[in-house]
């Protein structure tokens, strides 16, 4: 009797086993980080000793370690298993700062918050109102940015950065972001480089 109710109890045990044992694994996440542009144009003046970036303020849609696409005029995806390797806010700012490094230029470039005894005389904010890619590989960049000297708005303006994927595919759209922030990076030097009374290169 005792054997044959063991067997009774197992007999589901093992069913349930099983069908944990055949269920749908998990697919394994992968991993993406920004990149700065290998050079960018700069200034014939010599370089500013430091300039600040930051903050950079995302919407919160963004907020995710998941990589977001643009599905629809008012839908996106976000990817299960494609995610960002550091907080998104980190590697935008860590990028921008490289491309405004080389295209400034400036000696020393510090990330958001920096300390207050060290305050640059320059600095720049962003807010980004979209950064994400599209089905294609395309990626697009919108984003608000304000220039300061001393603490005083010296310029301000919008960029729409919209950069072509080489190919469809998660890889492609993370290229093509990194480049959209190349173009913020062009953008915010134009107007610190105006703001300083820099000559484009190659002006006499």
């Amino acid at each position: 009797m005792r054997r044959a109710i063991a067997l009774a109890l197992a007999a589901p045990l093992a069913l349930v086993a099983g069908c944990l044992t055949l269920g749908p694994r998990s697919e394994p996440a992968r991993w993406y980080v920004l990149e700065a542009e290998a050079s960018a144009p700069g200034s014939t003046r010599p370089p500013m000793p430091v300039l600040g970036v930051g903050p950079v303020r995302l919407p919160a849609y963004l907020d995710r370690p998941e990589i977001v696409t643009r599905a629809g005029p008012a839908r996106v995806e976000v990817a299960s298993a494609d995610r960002w390797a550091a907080p998104l806010d980190v590697l935008f700012t860590g990028v921008l700062a490289e491309d405004l490094r080389a295209a400034v230029p400036a000696r020393e470039v510090l990330g958001w918050p920096w300390p207050v005894s060290a305050s640059p005389e320059w600095s720049v904010s962003v807010e980004v109102l979209r950064f994400e890619g599209e089905p294609d590989g395309s990626a697009v960049l919108e984003a608000r940015w304000a220039v300061r000297r001393g603490g005083a708005l010296a310029k301000q303006g919008v960029t729409t950065a919209r950069e072509r994927g080489a190919a469809p595919g998660v890889a492609a759209t993370v290229a093509a972001l990194s480049r959209a922030i190349g173009a913020l990076a062009r953008d915010i030097a134009a107007a610190v480089g105006a703001s300083r009374g820099d000559a484009p290169r190659g002006t006499p």
